[in-house]
């Protein structure tokens, strides 16, 4: 809490980094990594659910379920997030027209209940193909991600459709 008087104590720390690799006929690769740590101290045990990390779907590892690659509550199967985070994407987006792309994806990444637990265990992975398509409110992409490993809670590997709107910038 600190100066703000908050009733929960912890620290929280994000970070992101793109690389743009132009390459021919405008296509692009993107290389994204993404990472993040949280952890309680004085009188406070955990980080607040709402505090911690979560992984899965549109805009992190696509072709799972959402918010639901990493730690899940044995009894209710659902997710109850981490304290550190880990996720790289590998884009190629190629432009067909002005305003509409195709994009080939490799999503890679995990988060841990705990900070000491980070990049041990296994990487959740998975591959898809999207559309990129430029509009007035924003761009908008839809991409099917398929999963190539089991998500924890469930028997099959299924694929998934995701969609995404973005702000201009």
């Amino acid at each position: 809490g600190g100066p703000f008087q908050g009733d929960r104590d912890f620290t929280k720390y994000f970070g992101r980094i793109s690389l743009y690799v132009p390459m021919v006929n405008k296509s692009v690769v993107e290389l994204r990594v993404r990472g993040g740590f949280a952890d309680p101290f004085d009188d406070t045990d955990s980080v607040p659910l709402y505090e911690r990390f979560f992984a899965g779907g549109a805009s992190t590892i696509r072709g799972y379920q959402e918010r639901k690659v990493g730690p899940i509550d044995a009894g209710t199967e659902d997710p109850i997030g981490g304290e550190a985070l880990f996720v790289g994407n590998v884009e190629y987006t190629y432009p067909l027209v002005d305003f509409l792309k195709v994009a080939a994806f490799y999503d890679t990444g995990n988060v841990w209940a705990k900070n000491d637990d980070f990049l041990s265990g296994d990487l959740f992975s998975s591959i898809g193909l999207g559309v990129r398509v430029k509009t007035p409110i924003g761009p908008i992409s839809v991409d099917y991600g398929w999963p190539l490993d089991l998500e924890p809670g469930e028997e099959e590997k299924e694929g998934r459709f995701h969609f995404n709107v973005s702000r201009q910038f």
